[in-house]
Parts: C-alpha cells; sequence; structure tokens
C-alpha cells in the first residue's frame, strides 16, 4: 500500500523523516515501512499551493491514502493546546463582504464556502491509538489567513460550529476527492486566541508530539 503524507512546512515532518528515515527523491521523501510505502512531501501554505501541489503528487504517486498533518489555531474553548483533531469536515470559508463596521459583523458570501468529508475508515482508525493527548472529532475551517480577532472567531464558530482553523486541510481534501483518493487530516492546536496561546510559544513541542504519534500509527496500519 502506497501511504502519502502532506505537510505545509519542514518542521511538520522532519521528525518523522528521521523516524522513518527516508531518503529524498526531488520533490518528495520515501521509506518502506514493512510492507508498506511511505511517501511524505512538502506542499507549502496556503490555498493554491496546497492544492496544485497535492494534484501533482497524486498523479505522480497514484497513494492508495493520503493523510495530512500540521498545526492548527483552536477556534473554541473546548480545545486545547496539545489536542488533536481529527477533521472529519473540512470547510473553505473564502469570501467575505468587507465594511467598515466592526470586524464581528462582516458578512459571509454564502456562495463562497465549500464543505468536504474526509474519510470515515481514516477517521475511524485513528480512535484505535494510545496518543498521550486528547484526540477530538469535528470540522476545520481553511481560509488563506489566521485569525487572531477573537470578535471574528466567535462570529466564524457561531456559524460553522468548528474545532480549529488551517491553511490546507480543504484544498488537500479537494484534490483528493477529484482523484477519488482517501483522505484524512490530523491537526494538532498550537495556540488558541480565545484563551490567548500564542503559535510561537507551543509550535515546536506540539509538532514534535503529533509526528511521534503519526508514526506510531503508520506502525498501526501496517
Amino acid at each position: 500500500m502506497k501511504i502519502l503524507l502532506l505537510v505545509a512546512l519542514d518542521k511538520e515532518i522532519s521528525i518523522l523523516n528521521e523516524l522513518l528515515k527516508t531518503k529524498s527523491q526531488g520533490n518528495f521523501c520515501y521509506a518502506k515501512l514493512n510492507n508498506n510505502e511511505i511517501y511524505t512531501a512538502i506542499i507549502g501554505v496556503g490555498i493554491l499551493n496546497a492544492f496544485s501541489s497535492t494534484i501533482s503528487l497524486l498523479e505522480q504517486i497514484h497513494p492508495d491514502m493520503v493523510i495530512n498533518i500540521g498545526t492548527a489555531g483552536g477556534h473554541t474553548l473546548e480545545v486545547n493546546d496539545g489536542d488533536i483533531i481529527v477533521c472529519d469536515e473540512a470547510i473553505y470559508h473564502c469570501g467575505y463582504i468587507m465594511t467598515n463596521k466592526p470586524t464581528s459583523t462582516w458578512d459571509v458570501i454564502e456562495e463562497a464556502t465549500l464543505v468536504i468529508k474526509g474519510d470515515e475508515k481514516l477517521s475511524k482508525l485513528f480512535d484505535k491509538i494510545t496518543a498521550d493527548t486528547t484526540i477530538r472529532h469535528g470540522r476545520t475551517l481553511s481560509g488563506d489567513f489566521f485569525t487572531r480577532d477573537v470578535d471574528v472567531i466567535k462570529a466564524l464558530n457561531n456559524k460553522y460550529h468548528h474545532l480549529c482553523e488551517d491553511m490546507e486541510t480543504i484544498a488537500i481534501y479537494k484534490a483528493c476527492k477529484d482523484k477519488n483518493t482517501p483522505c484524512i487530516a490530523y491537526r494538532i492546536i498550537s495556540n488558541n486566541e480565545l484563551r490567548g496561546t500564542l503559535y510561537q510559544d507551543y509550535v515546536l513541542r506540539v509538532n514534535k508530539k503529533l509526528q511521534s504519534i503519526i508514526f506510531e500509527f503508520l506502525n498501526y496500519l501496517v
């Protein structure tokens, strides 16, 4: 089986590459884990980078499944830094009517909203592993920005009822849906503006935690 792991940044995969003992092969890294072929690739930050890179890798590698990992910002007091979110759904929130009103009253352009589900089997599989952290299932919000305004976060959460926000998952889900490839995203919370925690304070620690857990998960899969 071919498993393709996608991340936005090197720090989201470097530890896992060491654990897997991958070797660079152009635009991806490769390792053999028992009977499975593991491919890891950095696709860049943002919707356009994620979609175009994912499509290219799908056509190049033809994986049996795609796993997206990385950090995400918490958008509800329900989640804490270090929690892992299994992204059962990804929502693309890309269109706003910008006015001179307070940020919390920005209007969302309804037609710009896109919702895609992650693979149900891969979602449930993650619950079978033992992880030294809280694992939650829910929605992630994807767009080409990180939201730091607390009022905007609350307004978005009232509308979408999501757990976290990232910048790539919806694009990866869309590419995999177009290519009929099972896909899931596992995101670890690196910060939560509602709690006042900052990305730069926790990002290295939570990335290490997630990559170690994903390594155990890959061993479980094989």
